[in-house]
């Protein structure tokens, strides 16, 4: 099937589907709409009448509630002291009463709306009327009416409601004068408590629900109107645009036909030329396109050669971003260049390690030919690293605890170091950057340092140095010394990662050279102990032969006497 057909006939379908869609979406949400307004309109108009029936009621209760209170039985037991139930006040029962009955009969001819009333009943059964405002054959009498669908007595279910809540509205059906029919009523009652009175009233609702049917009616009528609307405004307008697209299509299609010729030519190998055209459309911008893609395919080959060279900073932008052959050859050179540079930091990483071990090596050589002098050691290891490091300024610190009262830092060796930087060798535990790295035992490293914390100097004069590292000299978890490396350039990660490896072995000799150190001394101390012991032994021997030989002399002394 041809664009020139199938263009009109997909866009009328689509121009068909989206109109019914949107018909029907409005349709429906204006159904919605409509149908949410009405049952707004119900309970609204329900809500009115139930104000309405609440404040007659009310104001009956009232009425019935102040004759009650002023003039009626209560009043005259408190005015004169007699109650009714006492023989002999049969004048005063029938005040009381003739007044009640007063306010009865003005109940009785209360009217509202069109044929609202007041009726009064008692709350026990059988639920006696008081008062029937438009069926007086109905008073002194019970009658069972029963609710629509249930055993319920009317009458029972307002005593029922007076009994749970002292007032409350029920819904039911009931004849309507005039009718023979039931229609849907709502009453409102309240009790009046201390004559035992249901006082209510209620109105006819099927005017709302008539309302609502008629309202009702109307939607649907208007729904079948704008469905007929709809459909004749889609019909005219699907066959508009068939008939503006198949034109439309025939024209596309021609100008579509150019192009494809070209491309297949461009599949094939051939070169194309360009195509000339002063269209402003999308034909035309399909045709600008073209002539992208013309020079593009020079440009790939092109650049190509030059990556072929080697020349991985050759210049080339694909044709946009899903130019896969494009994008392809910049992953190509992006690969090249992620290579060559995975390489140059293979060749760096390698040269680091190989820096490192070298440098081990190398400190291993120096403490292994320094024998177990501690000063040696120190001066030799100090010197060795910041030439390997090519610093210019650094010393190695020792924790001096000969003495447990006084604990400090001693500086044993420095190379290079200003006069003035340690006219003393003694540091305490808690002072400066060296103090704070023997406390903390970790790695100090800085870059920011203080004009007056050190000099360096050199032939050309004195400086302040760029970075500072000081790094603890850790048996385990105890610190034995520190290490303070100062230099006029900022140094290397792996600079700062080959102090810390060494310092290891550094730690283990200079450990066991001051340990060693340490043990002599107190072979030392034993062996002079022990010859000043043989040395008191030996008087001690001589005091006792002395003793001894006193001894037989006295003896001998004596024996000559006897």
């Amino acid at each position: 099937m041809k664009i020139k057909t199938k263009l009109p006939l997909f866009t009328s379908i689509t121009v068909l589907l989206s109109i019914a869609f949107i018909a029907i979406f409005s349709i429906v949400n204006f159904r919605n709409r409509t149908i949410e307004n009405i049952e707004n309109y119900r309970v609204e108009e329900i809500e009115k009448i139930k104000q309405q029936l609440k404040d007659i009621v009310y104001i009956s209760f009232n009425m019935v509630a102040q004759s009650y209170e002023s003039s009626s039985a209560k009043a005259i037991e408190e005015t004169y002291g007699i109650r009714l139930d006492e023989s002999g006040n049969d004048n005063i029962k029938m005040l009381a009463i003739n007044i009640l009955n007063i306010t009865i009969e003005n109940l009785r001819v209360l009217r509202y709306g069109v044929d609202g009333y007041i009726w009064i009943n008692d709350i026990e059964p059988p639920y006696k009327v008081v008062m029937h405002a438009t069926k007086s054959e109905l008073e002194g009498s019970g009658h069972v009416y029963k609710i629509e669908g249930t055993d319920i007595n009317v009458y029972e279910a307002f005593a029922d409601i007076c009994n749970e809540s002292g007032e409350g509205f029920l819904e039911y059906s009931f004849f309507k004068p005039g009718q023979t029919e039931r229609l849907p009523k709502m009453s409102f009652i309240k009790l009046f408590k201390p004559l035992g009175w249901v006082i209510g009233t209620g109105v006819y609702i099927d005017n709302i629900e008539k309302e609502v049917r008629k309202k009702t009616g109307a939607l649907e009528q208007q729904i079948n109107q704008l469905v007929w609307i709809t459909i004749v405004i889609g019909i005219f307008l699907v066959a508009a645009a068939s008939i503006f697209l198949y034109y439309l299509g025939s024209n596309v299609t021609n100008a579509i036909g150019q192009v494809n010729n070209q491309l297949l030519d461009m599949a094939k190998g051939h070169g194309v030329a360009k195509i000339d055209s002063e269209r402003k459309d999308e034909i035309g911008e399909m045709n600008s396109s073209l002539n992208i893609l013309i020079d593009g395919v020079s440009s790939y080959t092109a650049f190509a050669n030059e990556i072929g060279k080697g020349n991985l900073d050759a210049k080339f932008t694909a044709l946009s971003s899903g130019d896969q052959l494009g994008n392809s050859l910049i992953e190509m050179r992006e690969s090249l260049r992620k290579a060559r540079e995975e390489e140059r930091i293979r060749q760096k990483e390698n040269k680091i390690r190989n820096w490192i071990a070298e440098g081990q090596g190398l400190i291993s050589d120096v403490i292994k030919g320094t024998g177990d002098d501690l000063n040696i050691i120190s001066h030799k290891i100090i010197s060795t690293l910041i030439r390997y490091l090519n610093s210019n300024q650094g010393g190695l610190l020792i924790l001096n605890d000969d003495n447990p009262n006084d604990i400090h830092i001693e500086l044993m060796a420095s190379f290079a170091y200003n006069r003035s930087r340690f006219h003393h060798k003694r540091i305490e535990l808690n002072e400066g950057v060296i103090g704070a790295c023997f406390l903390e035992k970790k790695t100090i490293y800085m870059t920011k340092l203080p004009d007056d914390y050190m000099e360096i100097r050199s032939g050309l004069g004195t400086a302040n140095p760029k970075s500072l590292l000081v790094v603890p000299l850790k048996i385990e978890e105890n610190v034995i010394g520190i290490i303070e490396i100062a230099s006029f350039k900022e140094l290397e990660k792996h600079e700062i990662e080959f102090v810390e490896k060494v310092s290891e072995s550094i730690s283990s000799i200079l450990f066991t050279s001051k340990t060693g150190k340490q043990t002599q001394e107190l072979l030392e101390k034993f062996r002079e102990q022990a010859a000043e012991k043989a040395y008191q032994d030996q008087e001690m021997q001589q005091k006792i032969e002395e003793l001894e030989m006193l001894r037989e002399k006295l003896k001998s002394e004596k024996h000559f006497q006897n």
